[in-house]
């Protein structure tokens, strides 16, 4: 079973058409988690997804992806940021490569604005958790630092020790680069 981990924050219109690709997708093996941070937003309510809404916003993603990781029941756990979208094939490919039983799924993906496409292994500068699916036992406790605003994927990934890993290099993933309000532009 593969768990998807959304952390959400005030980013409607994107989840709406990330979840308009993701929802047709899901079967009984696939748990989707919808952590709501603080928002209060009654319309994820509506998905065929676990939504946990906190009462409070916590100001950066790694509470809404501990809590979801509390959560998950799956063998495998996937990260999506909210604003970001995955292809028609997502999760089909991701299951096809979970038969595989590796610790460590490595995600091909593109930025929105570039059209620059990675393949294979990420790049060192990228330990994005969106680009990777993860075996739930090497995460074991290892956790996002809520302290953190930034760089808090890097330290989680510090804390992961694969021993095995496959990439798939079949586009998958679209991360939306310099979206008004992200974390990572300063909102």
């Amino acid at each position: 079973m593969l768990s998807i981990i959304i952390p959400y924050y005030k980013t409607l219109e994107h989840t709406k058409e990330l979840l308009k690709v993701l929802e047709p997708q899901l079967d009984e093996d696939v748990e989707l988690i919808i952590v709501d941070d603080g928002c209060n937003e009654k319309e994820l309510d509506k998905y065929n997804a676990k939504v946990i809404h906190l009462p409070n916003n916590s100001g950066n993603a790694s509470k809404p992806r501990n809590i979801g990781l509390d959560n998950a029941t799956g063998k495998y756990i996937a990260f999506i940021d909210s604003d970001d979208m995955v292809s028609s094939t997502y999760i089909k490919t991701i299951k096809h490569y979970i038969e595989k039983d590796t610790d460590i799924i490595y995600l091909s993906w593109k930025c929105s604005k570039m059209n620059v496409y990675i393949t294979d292994r990420p790049p060192k500068w990228n330990c994005s958790v969106w680009c990777r699916v993860y075996k739930r036992e090497i995460i074991g406790n290892v956790r996002f630092d809520t302290n953190l605003k930034i760089a808090e994927d890097w330290k989680f990934n510090q804390g992961i020790q694969p021993k095995t890993s496959v990439a798939i290099k079949e586009f998958l993933y679209t991360y939306n680069i310099g979206r008004q309000g992200s974390l990572t532009n300063g909102g």
